[in-house]
């Protein structure tokens, strides 16, 4: 059952691979952008299509560009979204009804200012809800454009290799070939120790 549905999903993305690549771009999007990042999650979707399409031979420059691009235009949409809207946002939902969202945003930006950018995408909720902070507060636009970009180019890898690697295993291991899946297994397990490793000292800055 679940090797006919990763079949299913590999087979789609191979005969529709500009498909593959709009919802690769859009979930890259989807998962900055405040309010949606929060309801969908844009992530796992991201690294479920990645993950396909290496399975089904495509190369994953275009995803890992389109991700890129994704999550720069997904924050500067929260940013200019609190730049215009500062005063009312604050009263519209889910903030008025869920205030600690925008709380810890607050107390985030507050004390890290630009580095806030950057950090925020690796913590859930906060990565689409600082961005808009930083709007809200006045932060210059071209301190929030050089983090928003910079961070991107981490954050984008660091989803849409361990995808490929994750693809790239199951399809050797569909095909009995438990040596080279085995290194591509061994592979993800170091990309997912970085980023668990990553994880951590975001965390601990964030706890501080």
């Amino acid at each position: 059952m679940l090797w006919s549905w990763i079949n299913a999903v590999v087979d789609l993305v191979g005969q529709n691979p500009s498909w593959a690549l709009a919802v690769a771009f859009a979930a890259a999007i989807i998962e900055a952008v405040a309010v949606l990042g929060i309801l969908i999650p844009g992530t796992p979707i991201l690294m479920a299509v990645a993950g396909a399409a290496a399975m089904a031979g495509q190369p994953m420059l275009p995803f890992l560009l389109l991700a890129i691009l994704g999550a720069v235009i997904g924050d500067f949409v929260s940013f200019w979204v609190g730049q215009k809207y500062s005063r009312q946002l604050r009263l519209m939902w889910p903030f008025r009804t869920r205030p600690h969202l925008m709380l810890q945003a607050d107390r985030f930006f507050q004390r890290y200012g630009t580095l806030s950018v950057a950090l925020c995408r690796f913590i859930p909720v906060l990565r689409s809800t600082v961005p808009l902070v930083a709007g809200m507060a006045g932060m210059q636009r071209q301190r929030f454009i050089v983090a928003n970009i910079l961070s991107a180019f981490v954050w984008a890898p660091v989803h849409v290799f361990p995808a490929q690697f994750a693809g790239l295993s199951l399809e050797r291991l569909q095909d009995g070939d438990w040596q080279t899946a085995t290194l591509w297994a061994a592979a993800l397990a170091g990309c997912c120790a970085a980023g668990w490793v990553l994880h951590r000292r975001v965390v601990a800055v964030r706890a501080r």
